[in-house]
């Protein structure tokens, strides 16, 4: 019965999602074979004739179930159209549940910056960031997990090597490759990881330096905008690991000339800068509630399932 439960819970959650006329079709269709189909079909056999009647007593069922859903599906639709959001206070910014899309109402008024505010007025809320000028923590931990992957490889084209992304999917513990003669043999894999408040320990270390040893490159560096246990600062240093903390790497992006901050600034906070990517699409994702509470969709969903739980800022 447990098993039964959960399909039925996931194909409401699928039909809530899909556009509300799919549950309405399913409605009719299930009414029009109970109601007429199946009695028409066993028309002269006694037995299944009044097994028939049954079905035909209670096709009202599945019009009143698939119906409802229908109904609930075309409210919550309206209600996204009309800018429903949810705030997310980590990156202040008030994150639309329909990607995309729903910005487009709001493009006709000129934006409004507060530096560390939200702002919402009942139903409509205004998309607020924080403007970052110059490089520091707070400008660092700003970005989601993606955009702190291309900012790693852009800092390291601009000290002078050529990088390569992995583009989403599994990355088998890289990030960004590092070249520097030899185009097609890299010097260097960087690993990175947006954790603001999670600490880095020695496990994802000595995952980095596995990783080192079955690509045959002799130098890592991991880098993450949070920090390190002292366990994983000892494993670097006794191994050819670099490990860049994220005041150690904003520390690094200061030192480049200003032309340079200038344009990694812009590069990084370009656009939507703070809604998590996909780690299989690479597009933004949407914010949804579960029975576990709140976290990140696929907005490709139900073609694309992946998720992601900002526990404790971790990307």
């Amino acid at each position: 019965m447990a098993r039964r439960r959960n399909r039925n819970e996931g194909l409401v959650e699928v039909l809530l999602v899909l556009p509300w006329w799919v549950s309405i079709a399913l409605a009719a269709v299930a009414f029009a074979v109970m109601r007429w189909i199946i009695p028409a079909s066993v028309a002269g056999k006694p037995i299944l004739a009044a097994v028939a009647t049954g079905i035909h007593s209670i096709a009202w069922l599945p019009l009143l179930v698939f119906g409802s859903i229908g109904a609930i599906s075309f409210l919550r639709q309206k209600v996204n159209e009309n800018g429903s959001v949810i705030i997310d206070h980590s990156s202040r910014t008030a994150i639309p549940e329909r990607p995309v899309a729903a910005k487009k109402q709001f493009s006709s008024s000129p934006p409004i910056t507060v530096k560390g505010v939200d702002i919402a007025f009942g139903r409509h809320s205004v998309e607020v960031k924080e403007q970052f000028n110059s490089w520091s923590l707070p400008a660092l931990r700003a970005l989601e997990w993606k955009r702190f992957e291309l900012l790693c490889a852009k800092y390291y084209e601009a000290v002078g090597f050529k990088s390569e992304t992995i583009r989403c999917g599994a990355d088998g513990g890289i990030d960004v490759k590092l070249f520097k003669i030899d185009p097609s043999k890299p010097i260097a894999i960087v690993q990175c990881k947006a954790w603001n408040t999670q600490v880095v320990g020695v496990k994802e270390i000595r995952e980095l330096f596995g990783v080192m040893a079955h690509e045959k490159v002799s130098r890592g560096i991991f880098v993450t905008t949070g920090s390190f246990t002292p366990g994983a600062l000892s494993f670097g240093a006794a191994n050819p690991i670099q490990l860049l903390d994220g005041a150690f790497f904003v520390k690094k992006l200061k030192e480049l000339p200003e032309t340079e901050q200038a344009r990694l600034l812009r590069f990084a906070f370009e656009g939507d800068y703070s809604t998590p990517s996909c780690a299989s699409c690479g597009i933004n994702m949407v914010k949804r509630d579960g029975k576990r509470g709140a976290f990140w969709g696929c907005a490709n969903y139900p073609r694309c399932k992946s998720t992601f739980v900002r526990k404790t800022e971790a990307g």
